[in-house]
């Protein structure tokens, strides 16, 4: 089950509902890659804006990183494209050779025409993730994002109930995927493993909201590029029932469908790279419960 979730979640910490201060999730990330679930660990996301903020972090908090074992950083981009980009190069001149390694890129897109620009403007060296709209038609904007090697992000959630997508929009998101062979990943709302109503804040008081699980996800990418129906992906992204899922020692059953670890990784590794998580605890214990890795 290694290869099917191996640094499937992006530490983002610094973002809501989490909201850490800089110093804290600089050192709650180097805990994290010193644990023993370390292989579950993707990047570290952080805005543009706040590089030289972690930089600050990393030296004041007495982190010590191996530069042959680097940090590797996913950076959220604003509006502003060549002011981040220039302040992107000028942390990687001062912190590659220490061992922090900005090598993505995330940012928001609403047009064809958007994509190609920034598929110009924003280096091909970069992993670029391009964000598209909490609603539909992808097949058209997710296809450009192919033609200029980039990348696609779906938001799953947030905060508050209109950040989450229609289930209809996310197997639509899912469907023009697959077509065009564009790898992804997800943000936000994707705490748990599985769907189910949980608060959408840690208050105590938070408001609770029906939420997508990162495995139904998975299993709904697995049946997308097995040649599976939309009809049978929006099924299983939609299953609030987690004792639908019948995990044994190679992958799971979904109301009598098998899943084969091979098929799973298979679509890991093709198209449903990763999700970004303010909390890397959460969702990985959860994963745990019953069925450890």
């Amino acid at each position: 089950m290694r290869a099917a979730f191996a640094e499937i979640v992006d530490y983002a910490g610094l973002f809501p509902p989490a909201s850490c201060a800089m110093a804290d999730a600089a050192r709650q990330y180097d805990v994290y890659r010193r644990s023993a679930d370390r292989w579950l660990l993707g990047r570290f996301v952080v805005a543009a804006t706040r590089l030289q903020e972690l930089g600050l972090a990393i030296e004041t908090g007495g982190i010590s990183i191996d530069a042959g074992d680097p940090w590797r950083l996913s950076v959220v981009m604003g509006a502003h494209v060549p002011a981040e980009l220039a302040r992107i190069a000028a942390f990687q001149a001062a912190w590659e050779p220490r061992g922090v390694l900005a090598d993505s890129i995330e940012y928001k897109v609403s047009s064809v025409g958007q994509v190609r620009t920034l598929g110009e403007q924003i280096p091909h060296g970069f992993r670029r993730y391009f964000e598209v709209p909490l609603t539909g038609p992808y097949r058209e904007l997710v296809g450009a994002i192919g033609q200029v090697g980039a990348l696609a992000k779906v938001r799953t959630g947030g905060t508050t109930a209109d950040l989450f997508p229609a289930a209809v929009d996310l197997t639509t998101f899912l469907l023009a995927v697959v077509k065009h062979d564009v790898p992804f990943k997800a943000t936000a709302g994707l705490h748990h493993p599985f769907r189910g109503n949980y608060p959408l804040t840690y208050a105590p008081d938070a408001e609770r909201q029906l939420m997508y699980g990162f495995v139904n996800l998975l299993v709904a990418t697995t049946e997308l590029l097995r040649g599976g129906e939309g009809e049978t992906a929006q099924a299983i992204l939609e299953e609030n029932d987690r004792t639908a899922f019948v995990r044994d020692d190679d992958g799971y059953t979904w109301r009598g469908v098998r899943y084969g670890t091979v098929d799973l990784a298979a679509a890991h590794r093709r198209f449903f790279l990763g999700f970004g998580s303010c909390s890397f605890r959460e969702p990985i214990d959860e994963l745990g419960l019953g069925w450890a890795v």
